[in-house]
């Protein structure tokens, strides 16, 4: 019998990343999730200890650069089928550039650009090979095509990150693998607030669905999570 499909989902100690952990146990993965504390993750060790070998939950904070890549160290030698680097801020309260200062920016830009980048790049030499999908949880608000101004801060953090994931694309795809920037939704989590129109079980559903759609198609896509592609 093969061996159970291996994921990692990193930022899952809540919302869609807690979500896609759910959604993929039920679809019979093996998953490795981080949190940054993963001691206060109480519902993310529940579900470890009613999966018992399924669920690993590893430490690990986005923003400290020695913690992602002793990480992705740690994942050498292991063959990933699917990896989701879901990290994300909403930034600073005002969402504006002529407020902004250089210290919100940095910030704002590292966690939802920078380091979500430097991981999935440190992590793409174990992504399996032919049917390996690396993918990023990303936003329609990162669209310049779609651009219909407000949240600018956190548009063009987003919109950073989709233009750091093409850059990545030209890295890894000579290795068969599938890179996937996508739109969840705007979901009803604690930084999509609790007007969204978009429950977190349908998200995740819809993004593990396209993700094993997505095997094997050796591509780079901005997905949402219905399937439908969004213009970059």
């Amino acid at each position: 019998m093969a061996d159970p499909s291996l994921a990692v989902v990193v930022g899952a100690n809540r919302g869609i990343g807690l979500g896609v952990v759910k959604e993929m146990l039920r679809h019979g993965w093996s998953v490795i999730a981080t949190a940054r504390r993963p001691d206060a993750a109480a519902e993310l060790r529940s579900l470890a200890a009613a999966n018992p070998g399924k669920l690993e939950i590893v430490g690990l904070d986005m923003t400290d650069t020695g913690q992602v890549d002793a990480f992705a160290g740690t994942m050498k030698g292991r063959k990933l089928d699917a990896v989701l680097v879901n990290a994300g801020v909403a930034g600073p309260g005002h969402m504006s550039a002529s407020q902004a200062t250089e210290a919100e920016i940095g910030s704002l830009m590292f966690t939802n650009a920078v380091a979500p980048i430097r991981l999935a790049r440190a992590l793409a030499g174990s992504v399996r090979e032919t049917t390996g999908v690396l993918a990023f949880t990303s936003s329609a608000m990162g669209s310049v095509a779609l651009n219909t101004g407000g949240h600018e801060l956190y548009r063009a953090s987003k919109a950073a990150l989709n233009s750091l994931s093409r850059g990545l694309w030209s890295e890894v795809k000579g290795r068969g693998v599938t890179l996937l920037t996508l739109h969840p939704g705007w979901v009803r989590t604690d930084m999509g607030g609790p007007s969204a129109p978009v429950g977190v079980e349908d998200s995740a559903r819809g993004l593990v669905t396209v993700i094993e759609r997505e095997r094997g198609k050796h591509r780079h896509a901005f997905i949402d999570f219905q399937g439908e592609e969004v213009a970059w």
